[in-house]
């Protein structure tokens, strides 16, 4: 989410040259006419990156407490189909039931006395007694197991109803959440306009260190995990250049987990919209055995995450106001927290 400009809490000299400070330096001042003391460039650069990480935090929390909504409320519809069908399996039950009870009314055998008078002799006489019982214990059983499906799914379907009321709740939350969110990111986009355009463009730069298109292509060619993973970098190289929006999922804006769930789900693997979720999917992998494909996650607790393209690069949905892009793994290495491989 905000891998980019959340390194800028770490010391501004390694990422930002000292001739770019030089070339922005000296028009700062006019674009921050409401101070008496106009802060230097690197400290808003410093308090832009403090903002992107808590921004990533706050992004990846409104992430992670959605999906727990969609699981809540998939649970409860499950759950209240299962009630419903064991209340019709109860109803179906009763009916036969019902007309087995009145077929032997209507029928000359009327239970045991019927047999009694149908009988030729004491042994034939057992033997439909046994038969009847036979027949009654038998629709008992199904009636009580029947019955007891009915009170297991009346428990579930109100346990459900639990579950919807608490997804309702969290949903409500999560309403306020998005609202805290967007009032961090028009925090972040007033503290960046603070900056001229040369200044922001330098600052992007500097923290968004992309490749272009040309670099690309003089890269060579290396092999992902499985097609599955060669389909999903492909998918997500076709997004850059769109832009980031915290919450979506495609096909015109991404945020970080957005876009490495749009990309797998293209190749037929599904995901949750959530960088920390994500990474209990597949099997863990060292940076060092890195391919196509996989996912790298960021910081503590983990707040982004990036598909790996190859070559060292991989394809990211940075930040509020940058576009997706193809970064180097080695400008952000030391905060990755781990990758997994997805097999599709």
């Amino acid at each position: 989410m905000a891998i980019a400009l959340a390194r800028c809490v770490r010391p501004l000299v390694a990422l930002v040259p000292l001739a770019v400070a030089a070339l922005v330096a000296p028009t700062f001042a006019s674009a921050s006419p409401h101070h008496d003391h106009p802060e230097s460039v690197s400290s808003v650069k410093e308090r832009l990156g403090t903002l992107a990480l808590r921004n990533s935090q706050l992004v990846e929390k409104f992430d992670r407490a959605q999906v727990g909504v969609q699981r809540r409320e998939e649970a409860a519809r499950t759950a209240q189909a299962a009630a419903a069908q064991a209340r019709r399996d109860d109803r179906r039950a009763h009916v036969e039931f019902t007309q087995l009870i009145q077929a032997q009314y209507e029928s000359d055998n009327l239970g045991a006395a019927g047999a009694l008078l149908d009988s030729s002799s004491g042994t034939n006489y057992l033997d439909q007694l046994t038969t009847l019982d036979m027949v009654s214990t038998h629709t008992a059983q199904v009636v009580g197991a029947v019955g007891r499906a009915r009170e297991e799914a009346t428990t579930a379907a109100a346990a459900a109803e639990r579950l919807l009321a608490a997804a309702r709740t969290q949903r409500t939350e999560l309403a306020r959440q998005r609202q805290r969110v967007e009032a961090q990111i028009r925090r972040y986009k007033t503290l960046l306009a603070t900056l001229t355009a040369a200044q922001r463009a330098a600052y992007r730069r500097a923290t968004n260190p992309s490749v272009s298109t040309a670099e690309l292509l003089r890269l060579p060619l290396t092999v992902a995990s499985s097609p599955a993973a060669h389909r999903a970098v492909e998918f997500a190289l076709a997004q850059v250049g769109k832009p980031y929006v915290f919450g979506a999922a495609g096909p015109y804006s991404y945020d970080c987990s957005g876009l490495t769930m749009a990309a797998w789900a293209d190749a037929g693997v599904s995901l949750p919209h959530s960088a920390a979720e994500q990474y209990t999917y597949g099997r863990h992998v060292s940076l060092a055995d890195l391919m196509p494909g996989d996912l790298i996650f960021f910081y503590q607790p983990i707040g982004h995450v990036t598909i790996y393209m190859g070559n060292g690069l991989m394809v990211s949905a940075p930040t509020e106001g940058q576009d997706v892009s193809v970064v180097p793994l080695s400008a952000f290495s030391g905060d990755v927290a781990g990758a997994t491989r997805l097999s599709g």
